[in-house]
């Protein structure tokens, strides 16, 4: 196995990133990134390579450029996924090796109370606000390298957790870990309730967009999860044919677009349904146009939901977004030469709001994610939608 540079590897990132990047240091002093890199050259020899990239990936967090930082590799996690609630975070999904794990909270790893393992977890993760941590926590949580790296599991074999009931009890296990491949959805054991039962901000996971009709509610319901082109649908059709659907029927109401599960990609593509809506003046309305927003609405998805803010009326409920109004973005990337790890770095500042130290873009009414909700199979925000009707 060849042997990596990584004196090589840190010197390329402080002689490169500040050349690259649209403007490094606009949040913390140059002396401080390269500080950190000299101080980490002196110590990669006593290193093992998962802590290594884990000090790495340090370094380019503290730059608090959420589109900046390092691509991590991910070999091995544990069987479960897991989201962070309003009450904690709790195991959504699993194996049926470990049913007994389903919608527990977790409240330690390997003997680290779960608020020193998210603190541990956050110097890793690029942020700019308390959003965009809520949501990369629960993933960075599951990934035994970065556990191993961080020094929160003292084993890559496995990872002993201790879960919480509703009853407050509480019991270890000890999970192994697998690959990342190895985990397939299709194999995956959930006791939600039937599918039709889910909200709707739920159902169709594998779609980047799709609608959704309520007839009796007079309610036309668009989701649209990635500002991407689906192999068998692009953007471009999927806007005419609800502009289509929306003008031949009367009877569409209201309208809600769900962008809250919504992490980016080419904002444009998305742009000509966005301006017509904007002309459109029977759903034009602040009583008929609601959009969702929540904690992974990033990048290109906030872009869009900046342009319905200036250019249409409509009402905002949700979460703050995990995306910055204003903050750097357009993302290329670096590649280490001797290790092969890549760095994302930001070439453009987008300014959205007048307000400059905004860290997330604030709807007009907030519902935090509860786990009680979530179990309940109960979507607030189109429930409140619903209900003021």
């Amino acid at each position: 196995m060849r042997k990596i540079d990584w004196r090589a590897d840190l010197n390329q990132l402080a002689d490169e990133l500040p050349k690259l990047h649209k403007n490094l240091f606009f949040n913390q002093e140059a002396d401080q990134f390269y500080s950190r890199i000299r101080n980490l050259k002196n110590r990669v020899d006593y290193m093992n390579i998962y802590t290594i990239v884990m000090e790495i990936a340090k370094i380019v967090a503290a730059i608090g450029d959420a589109h900046t930082a390092v691509a991590l590799p991910r070999h091995s996690r544990l069987p479960f996924e897991c989201y962070w609630f309003q009450e904690g975070i709790y195991i959504t999904l699993t194996t049926p090796e470990f049913e007994d794990l389903l919608f527990h909270k977790v409240v330690n790893v390997d003997g680290n109370p779960i608020e020193d393992v998210i603190k541990r977890l956050s110097k890793i993760v690029s942020h700019e606000n308390q959003s965009f941590l809520k949501s990369q926590i629960p993933d960075h949580l599951i990934c035994a390298d970065m556990l191993f790296g961080l020094n929160i599991s003292n084993k890559i074999e496995n990872v002993r957790i201790t879960i919480e009931d509703q009853y407050h009890e509480q019991w270890d296990v000890i999970l192994p870990i697998i690959k990342y491949d190895e985990w397939k959805p299709d194999a995956l054991y959930d006791r939600a309730t039937a599918y039709e039962e889910l909200p709707l901000y739920r159902k169709n996971k594998g779609n980047y967009f799709w609608s959704e009709f309520e007839r009796e509610k007079k309610l036309l319901y668009i989701n649209y999860n990635k500002c991407k082109d689906m192999p068998t649908l692009m953007v471009r059709d999927f806007s005419n044919q609800l502009i289509n659907d929306i003008k031949s029927n009367a009877d569409i109401q209201r309208l809600v677009i769900d962008l809250r599960n919504n992490g980016g990609g080419n904002s444009e593509l998305f742009k000509d349904f966005m301006k017509w809506l904007s002309t459109f003046d029977r759903l034009n309305r602040r009583d008929k146009l609601f959009v969702i927003v929540g904690r992974d609405t990033f990048s290109s998805a906030l872009l869009n939901t900046y342009y319905l803010k200036m250019n249409t009326h409509a009402f905002f409920l949700g979460e703050p977004t995990g995306g910055m109004p204003n903050h750097y973005g357009e993302v290329k990337y670096l590649s280490l030469s001797s290790s092969g790890l890549y760095i994302r770095y930001s070439t453009k500042y987008y300014a959205l709001d007048d307000d400059k130290t905004l860290p997330s873009f604030i709807p007009d009414v907030e519902f935090p994610v509860k786990f009680k909700d979530y179990i309940q199979n109960i979507d607030p925000c189109l429930a409140w939608i619903i209900e003021e009707d």
